[in-house]
Parts: structure tokens; C-alpha cells; sequence
């Protein structure tokens, strides 16, 4: 399924935005004393899938700026 650029560029401020929460939440339990290993694990985890996606969207969207040119 192909999207257009403002769909792209949605999607980017969604990661962007999934992954800005993701990282107060743990910055607020960690302040709080309440983050356990395991947390801190699945954080992290999900927050390396959300950055794979971001780099994916910018591949893609570099990909299409460049094949749209040529």
C-alpha cells in the first residue's frame, strides 16, 4: 500500500509523538522510583520498535523525493 507525502508525514508525527510518551512515562516512574527492571526492558524494547519505524518512514520518504526527481 503506497501513502501520499502528508500521509508520510502524519504517520512520522505519530511515531514521533507514541515514542515522546513512551519516553515521559519512563522518565515519571523512574522519578517516582516506580520503574522495575522488567518496565524498563519493555520500554526500552518498544521504544527501539517505534525508532525502526521512524527510520523506516525517512527511508521511504527520502526513497520516493529521490525517485520523484529522477
Amino acid at each position: 500500500m503506497s501513502y501520499t507525502l502528508q500521509q508520510e508525514h502524519q504517520i512520522l508525527g505519530l511515531i514521533k509523538q507514541r515514542r515522546k510518551q513512551l519516553q515521559d512515562d519512563r522518565a515519571a516512574l523512574r522519578k517516582a522510583d516506580e520503574l522495575s527492571d522488567r518496565q524498563a526492558e519493555l520500554i526500552a524494547s518498544e521504544l527501539e520498535d517505534w525508532r525502526m519505524l521512524e527510520i523506516k518512514n525517512r527511508e521511504i520518504r527520502l526513497w520516493r523525493r529521490q525517485t520523484h526527481f529522477l
